[in-house]
């Protein structure tokens, strides 16, 4: 059975496999690929045809699908939510109250998301998951879990699309990220899923962000207060 590093070291790959092939860190993604090979073969049997297959290690390839003006663009929000029509329609948006759920998660957990990308950029949300099963911290409020399985897995079928759509080589990589998050999910399965102050009451249903008046910041989704 996988341990908490193993799923670590696959989410990390998986990470670096969405990177520029000419920023890749070689020396790591040998270790990790030794590591997920020996707990998660059938991850890494995935993993080896994405790196056999034409353009998976092409920077052209990589910039033409994911990078200049992106047919396939990494941000799950912008494949689970429709985009607001006016500009003062930003702030109410469910996407922008999907945004505000992450970043509260990311700073539980002392992950510093920064100025650089998305909180819902997806190599984000795989480092996320793998440096928070690699910390001392253990998620007893099942944060994790209602990360991969409201966030994370539902945003992945359409970005599929978009990449067979394109018949980009890249959709390789949506079936791996699936079997990690099960694994994933498996080792949660005693720590109930983290629900919102109105999920809990019954006063919404689980597809809140779609189904209410979005959150205008983080207070109003009452997280669990930073740990140190």
């Amino acid at each position: 059975m996988p341990t908490s590093r193993d799923i670590a070291a696959a989410y990390r790959l998986l990470e670096e496999m969405f990177i520029n092939p000419t920023m890749r860190d070689d020396d790591a993604i040998v270790i990790w690929f030794e590591q997920v090979r020996t707990s998660l073969p059938h991850v890494a049997d995935q993993l080896d045809r994405f790196l056999e297959a034409d353009g998976a290690k092409s920077s052209h390839e990589y910039v033409s699908t994911l990078e200049l003006s992106p047919p396939c663009p990494l941000y799950l929000g912008a494949h689970m939510f429709e985009e607001p029509s006016t500009c003062s329609g930003i702030s109410t948006s469910p996407r922008n109250a999907f945004m505000l759920e992450l970043i509260g998660m990311y700073e539980h957990f002392g992950f510093e998301l920064g100025n650089v990308e998305m909180p819902d950029f997806l190599p984000v949300m795989l480092n996320f998951l793998a440096i928070s099963l690699e910390g001392v911290q253990e998620d007893t409020l099942g944060l994790r879990r209602r990360m991969v399985e409201r966030y994370l897995l539902p945003g992945l079928p359409s970005l599929a699309k978009g990449f067979e759509k394109f018949g980009s080589v890249y959709g390789l990589l949506i079936p791996a990220i699936e079997l990690v998050a099960t694994e994933d999910l498996e080792q949660m399965s005693d720590v109930p899923m983290w629900k919102t102050p109105d999920e809990q009451s019954g006063n919404v249903s689980l597809n809140v962000l779609r189904d209410t008046k979005p959150a205008k910041s983080m207070k109003d989704f009452n997280m669990p207060e930073v740990r140190p």
